[in-house]
């Protein structure tokens, strides 16, 4: 699991020089095809999945619901999350997800890739289990 470069500086300043950081009010969860770096690249986009959008970890509920208590450097999603059927006239694969502060737009804060890559065919619907994610800080 990476953190990104907005995510690493958020730390670094807030335990090395006591700035504080705002946390987030939701954290949402993205699908990529291909590594998205620190910027984002490659979420999956509307002109290939039109019914596609980031969905919130926590499903509506307080944020804390959405990840479990950090435990041995790690926190993992508590909630199964269900993206509406692919609803484009193509496959989309899926290599990567990432961890966001906003639904659209917003800053990534961790990314990694899936255990294994994951093709959508038109009608079929994305699954991600409770416990799939799991976020490491080393």
């Amino acid at each position: 699991m990476s953190a990104s470069t907005y995510a690493a500086h958020a730390i670094l300043n807030l335990f090395l020089r006591g700035v504080a950081v705002t946390p987030p009010t939701r954290v949402y969860v993205s699908f990529h095809t291909a590594d998205p770096g620190n910027a984002g690249a490659n979420e999956v986009t509307t002109g290939a999945w039109p019914s596609y959008v980031r969905l919130d970890a926590a499903q509506g509920a307080a944020i804390a619901t959405g990840f479990s208590a950090a435990a041995a450097k790690a926190s993992a999603n508590l909630k199964e999350l269900l993206w509406a059927a692919n609803d484009g006239a193509a496959p989309v694969t899926v290599t990567h997800f990432g961890i966001w502060d906003a639904a659209t737009g917003g800053n990534l804060l961790f990314h990694d890739a899936l255990t294994a890559s994951k093709t959508f065919q038109p009608s079929d619907e994305g699954v991600l289990h409770a416990s799939a994610l799991n976020v490491t800080v080393d």
